[in-house]
């Protein structure tokens, strides 16, 4: 456990130093990087730095660190055969209908993989700046909310900590 905090702690560190750049760098590691854990390093950067910038910056970075997922199905569609192209194509219509609000919902909620949205984007070869354009104001709302979660709630935890003696 002890490794753990410390690994956390120094990644904390080095990003507190980075500043801003940490802040970005933290949301698209998070995005980008499996069990990257930018949902614990963007709300205690916002209690070393200004929570709102905290937030934009790190939506930024996560928007962008999930659009590389588009080209993991942009690439991909070549793997596949053309008849199985056809069929991602019938999908292009509810996505040219739907796809950005749903690639925003998706990318400000905190529980859901975005692959799972961002890839077959790719895969029907949907338009790349409506796409970015939705993920990094998702990604914007839900780093806002770490961020200020953060700002605001670690006063409390902070003495929580202090009553059981481990701060």
């Amino acid at each position: 456990m002890n490794e753990q905090l410390s690994w956390l702690d120094s990644a904390l560190s080095a990003l507190g130093r980075m500043g801003y750049l940490g802040a970005f760098l933290s949301g698209f590691l998070g995005a980008s990087v499996p069990f990257f854990p930018s949902y614990v390093l963007i709300p205690l950067l916002a209690t070393q730095l200004n929570p709102f910038i905290v937030g934009v910056v790190s939506g930024v970075g996560a928007g962008v660190g999930q659009y590389l997922h588009y080209y993991i199905g942009f690439g991909g569609r070549y793997l596949f055969s053309a008849e199985t192209r056809t069929r991602f194509e019938r999908w292009r219509v509810r996505f040219d209908k739907y796809g950005a609000w749903l690639v925003l919902v998706i990318a400000a909620t905190p529980l859901t993989p975005d692959d799972v949205i961002w890839i077959p984007l790719g895969l029907v070869g949907y338009p790349k700046t409506k796409a970015l354009l939705a993920g990094i104001l998702g990604k914007t709302i839900l780093s806002l909310v770490y961020a200020y979660a953060g700002y605001y709630g670690w006063p409390f935890i902070d003495q929580l900590l202090k009553g059981w003696e481990l701060s």
